[in-house]
């Protein structure tokens, strides 16, 4: 992984293969991944997410992707993209790892309202979130 921090310098790190899952219900994302998340309902309420490589079933998938914004400009913005494919709000929590601290620091996250999609940005780069349910 690779990320721009300003105009001439950028921060690189190998990234291994985890589970995106780190426990249940706490979910970690790098940037440039799109995760497919296929979830089980019971009672309204999530009983399981799985990570699935297709999303074969949208209309119990929730599709995360996050990625910086790439541009002439020395962007280093940063985009968490969400969408809800279910009938009710979708609350979490969320945590960051920045190229500016050594230790995961909480970021606002709104929820995201039934059947649509949320775009949360940050103007810096961010090595990995935790999202939390």
């Amino acid at each position: 992984m690779t990320l721009k921090v300003d105009g001439t310098n950028y921060y690189q790190q190998e990234v291994e293969e985890t589970p995106y899952f780190v426990k249940e219900g706490v979910l970690q994302i790098y940037p440039g991944e799109k995760l497919n998340i296929e979830v089980e309902l019971k009672n309204d309420s999530i009983v399981s997410m799985t990570t699935v490589k297709e999303n074969l079933h949208p209309e119990k998938t929730i599709v995360v992707r996050f990625y910086q914004i790439e541009g002439e400009k020395a962007d280093t913005d940063m985009i968490l993209n969400v969408k809800n494919p279910f009938n009710k709000t979708l609350k979490h929590k969320a945590l960051m790892f920045t190229t500016n601290s050594n230790k995961l620091q909480p970021t606002s996250i709104i929820p995201i309202r039934p059947t649509l999609e949320n775009f949360e940005t940050w103007g810096y780069p961010i090595i990995s979130l935790v999202l939390v349910e």
